[in-house]
């Protein structure tokens, strides 16, 4: 009997903090990584082109030097 009352407890006390089911008992959560601006994907997009041979390392530049303008 005394171990179901003190489940009964260990519950509550879970529940009453917010930290209730197992995936929160894991650990300290991990924060997301932040989301990509517009600017970090185009700039991604001229990278992988230059990559592929798609523009020359000045055609490169000079979009790049435009998209840090803007």
């Amino acid at each position: 009997m005394f171990f179901v009352i003190a489940i009964a407890v260990f519950l509550i006390a879970l529940q009453h903090r917010g930290s209730i089911g197992p995936f929160r008992w894991l650990g300290t959560p991990v924060a997301a990584a932040p989301q990509p601006t517009a600017i970090d994907s185009a700039e991604g997009v001229l990278a992988r082109r230059l990559a592929d041979g798609d523009l020359s390392p000045d055609e490169y530049l000079e979009r790049a030097a435009l998209l840090k303008d803007r």
